[in-house]
């Protein structure tokens, strides 16, 4: 065994046990997984652990990432996958690795930990082999054998592995329409992930929202709700607004890079100053600031019969309401940045 098990930062309260569904002697390793779940949507091999024929224990997922490897019961699980498709080729080397190992997690976490197979949550009958006798498992799935308690292979008997496929469900990507498409933008609001106007239509802000779902859920982000995203959203939790994220103000967005903030901040600040300029110098009509102001803009208003203090005052409104307009836009950024509505 290769891999000396440590707890992740993340809760953890049961372990899933996983066959691969194949004996092919090229499969045998957590790349081909990796490839596999690629192929399926995800950004990666779903199990945390891979072992081999041979007993060798390959990693596989972050350990502190949630696992894809059994819908709907995801979260607060460690997933092992055992390489093999037929009950009679699963070794004692593999076998022993696996009781090693899950006596491991359970020491780390102080018996305090369950053991189960996918089957248990699945309609499957993965991971084909007794598991349960294997690792001597107490009906809750409390592990009762000591590490010595080794068990080998029962002879005889051939199980193929039968799994009952669910229905595909119906990919979904920008552009569509319907009932389907009003469901994701519900899950998704009630998720933290903001679509909008929840309308049933697939528009601009609800790709952004399923690219958000899928970057926070380790799925490969493509913006299309194919069977991966979908199986995600069985148990994914909702999205998590980090404390900075909270707090941060117009002024952070516009250092951070935010054309919006930025264009606020220049738009509110000249107008401001405009705005009290032209009031000061109104409120003492003809003081030496409103002469110069005026001055200024007389030659752009001689076309039109001359400026007035009138129409001085106005010019001034309307430099007042696009200021009071631009720390509108300003404030509404940084809200929506603060709610996790926008990226």
């Amino acid at each position: 065994m290769s891999v000396k098990f440590i707890k992740p930062r993340r809760k953890v309260t049961r372990v899933f046990i996983h066959c691969s569904a194949s004996d092919n002697a090229k499969h045998d390793n957590a790349a081909t997984m990796d490839a596999w779940h690629k192929q399926r949507g995800w950004s990666g091999i779903g199990y945390h652990f891979f072992i081999r024929k041979n007993g060798q224990i390959e990693r596989g997922r972050d350990i502190n990432k949630t696992p894809a490897a059994q819908g709907g019961n995801n979260r607060a699980t460690i997933a092992i996958c055992l390489h093999g498709l037929l009950k009679s080729k699963f070794t004692k080397k593999q076998l022993d690795a696996l009781i090693s190992f899950c006596h491991q997690i359970n020491d780390a976490y102080a018996s305090q930990i369950s053991f189960h197979g996918h089957c248990e949550v699945s309609a499957k009958t993965c991971p084909v082999f007794d598991y349960k006798k294997v690792l001597g498992l107490s009906a809750s799935g409390i592990l009762t054998f000591t590490v010595h308690d080794l068990l080998t292979v029962q002879e005889g008997g051939v199980d193929t592995y039968v799994e009952v496929h669910e229905t595909a469900a119906t990919t979904l990507r920008h552009g569509d329409k319907g009932f389907l498409v009003k469901n994701l933008q519900q899950q998704l609001t009630r998720l933290g992930y903001h679509v909008g106007k929840v309308d049933g239509h697939f528009g601009k802000r609800t790709r952004a929202a399923v690219l958000a779902f899928q970057a926070d859920n380790h799925l490969i982000t493509d913006g299309v709700v194919g069977s991966a995203t979908h199986e995600a959203f069985t148990d994914a939790e909702p999205r998590h607004i980090g404390d900075e994220r909270k707090v941060a103000t117009v002024v952070s967005l516009a250092d951070g890079g935010s054309r919006i903030a930025d264009a606020s901040l220049k738009g509110g600040g000249t107008g401001l100053a405009v705005s009290s300029l032209g009031i000061m110098s109104v409120a003492g009509q003809f003081s030496k600031d409103f002469q110069s102001l005026k001055g200024q803009i007389e030659p752009i208003a001689e076309p039109f019969g001359g400026l007035t203090t009138i129409m001085l005052v106005g010019l001034l409104g309307i430099v007042a309401f696009m200021t009071w307009q631009f720390i509108r836009a300003g404030k509404a950024r940084a809200n929506d940045h603060n709610t996790g509505k926008t990226s």
